[in-house]
């Protein structure tokens, strides 16, 4: 069972695929064996039973590695050819040829046997690989489930850090501006220091912006949930970022079904989280000075709906991904670092997820949330 790592951790990997019959690996193990004991049968003089009963059994051996390595196939197809292979020097009457001397009947029971060994073990080895896969799901999801609860603590946790440096910072603020609306006409326009008063009252603008994105980090506005189709929210953020993709270049395409892909969601924070995402896509994608793809869809995946976002810009670093969703933590020297964490909160809120990885067009962003039944 190979294991890959991945910037999270060490992550589970699918099973392999179930090995060719024809793979050297079978070669070995079966068919060499089967040919090797039926040469042996085949050569043994009929004066020696002993010898005959014992390579009669040593074909349960190849038998028991296929069914083990390759499932009820494998275990079916070894047990087939052995006895076939067997069959003639079983039950041969030709004069001068060397036979099994053992009862007819032991011989038929023989070949009976070989081919339940085969079913039998094969049917337990699918079973064992079954058991395996779901062992396999069982942890990938508590791994994930683990990562959610830690990164929620986390994010819990700077909420009300956020919120109350925010708050804080919020009380000055309102009483600067107030200042600044009665000293602001006493300046003269043509006056000196008008240009730097101007500066003064553009910077209290955008630190009372800041600081209200921090609040909608640490204290996000209540879902407000409704049966909704997730086509829409696609078409949505397509539309709202289109202009921006002019400008720099990029062409947005959009791939959804013709089924409603049916959700519970909040269609405004829903369209607000794809459209931060989108957004640093398209700024990822202006920074390598060319023209790029922008591609958004909408699909279904068992109990699950996605949105999924792809581009091709640079692709994410090992170091990157981890820190992709922490908040401030920003590719671009002029980004705050909370338009991915506000995302992350609202696919919280919405008990989904959203993740990153170097997929589809290059990188690729997938937001999944529990399906609507039908």
């Amino acid at each position: 069972m190979p294991d890959r790592t991945g910037p999270e951790g060490p992550v589970l990997s699918d099973m392999p695929e179930e090995p060719s019959m024809l793979s050297p690996r079978a070669f070995v193990r079966v068919w060499l064996p089967i040919a090797a004991f039926t040469a042996l049968h085949y050569g043994t003089g009929m004066e020696h039973d002993w010898a005959h009963d014992v390579l009669r059994r040593m074909y349960y051996l190849p038998i028991v590695l296929a069914a083990f390595d390759h499932g009820l196939r494998g275990g079916l197809l070894a047990a087939a050819v052995s006895s076939l292979v067997y069959l003639p020097h079983a039950f041969s009457l030709s004069p001068g040829h060397h036979h099994d001397p053992g009862g007819g009947v032991d011989k038929a029971l023989e070949v009976l046997l070989y081919n339940l060994v085969g079913a039998t073990a094969g049917l337990l080895a699918d079973r064992e690989r079954s058991r395996r896969r779901e062992l396999q799901r069982a942890l990938a999801d508590q791994r994930r489930l683990t990562r959610e609860l830690v990164r929620a603590g986390r994010l819990s946790a700077l909420g009300e850090v956020v919120a109350g440096l925010a708050h804080e910072i919020k009380n000055p603020l309102h009483a600067l501006a107030g200042t600044a609306e009665v000293v602001g006409p006493l300046i003269p326009p043509d006056a000196e220091e008008r240009r730097m008063w101007d500066i003064h009252v553009a910077e209290l603008g955008r630190l009372s912006r800041l600081a209200e994105r921090f609040l909608s980090f640490a204290r996000p506005s209540p879902s407000e949930l409704i049966a909704l189709d997730l086509r829409r929210v696609a078409e949505q953020v397509a539309e709202l970022c289109v202009a921006e993709a002019r400008g720099k270049r990029v062409e947005v395409e959009l791939d959804l079904p013709e089924a409603p892909v049916a959700i519970r969601g909040d269609r405004d924070q829903l369209a607000s989280l794809g459209l931060h995402i989108a957004v640093n896509a398209l700024r990822a994608i202006a920074s390598t000075g060319h023209p790029g793809r922008l591609r958004i869809a909408a699909r279904v995946e068992g109990d699950h709906a996605l949105l999924v976002l792809d581009n091709d810009g640079p692709p994410l670093t090992v170091s990157e991904r981890p820190q992709l969703f922490t908040p401030f933590y920003s590719g671009d020297a002029q980004g705050t670092g909370l338009g991915l964490a506000i995302a992350a909160r609202v696919a919280d809120q919405h008990g989904g997820s959203v993740d990153a990885e170097n997929a589809g067009l290059g990188v690729r962003f997938t937001l999944r949330l529990p399906r609507l039944a039908a």
